[in-house]
């Protein structure tokens, strides 16, 4: 995603090999990655001789929350079940670790779900100004 981000709001596709040497992922890995975000309607394809891949919408418009769901799916949510709650004085150790990994879940979601695509092209040009190319 962060490849064809990159390369938005161009109108030339990006074919798997460039994005694959690119982002240092092997193709085939690549093949399924994009697969699961094309049906998503993160990315769209180009058949033919000359396609390949453009990204579907705004980078501004997609989070990295957004794109994380999509990949890995919702997560496994942590639930304390009425079991939980009956074992609590026997177990309050478990249960205080549960509620701090379901604190930390929230905190990282969070900051996925406020940062786009966008936010990140910034950082990156932030960065490549920095870099002084001359011998």
């Amino acid at each position: 995603m962060f490849e064809l981000a990159i390369h938005y709001p161009s109108d030339q596709v990006i074919v798997l090999s460039e994005i694959a040497l690119a982002q240092d992922i092997p193709v085939r890995f690549l093949e399924l990655i994009i697969a699961k975000l094309r049906k998503d309607g993160f990315v769209r394809s180009t058949r033919g001789q000359s396609g390949g891949y453009l990204i579907a919408k705004p980078p501004a418009q997609i989070s990295i929350g957004e794109i994380f769901r999509c990949m890995e799916g919702t997560g496994v949510e942590i639930n304390v079940n009425s079991q939980e709650i009956t074992a609590i004085s026997e177990r309050s150790d478990a249960f205080i670790f549960k509620s701090l990994w379901q604190e930390a879940r929230h905190a990282i979601a969070q900051v996925f779900d406020t940062k786009t695509l966008q936010d990140l092209i910034e950082k990156r040009k932030k960065i490549m100004s920095g870099f002084d190319y001359s011998i």
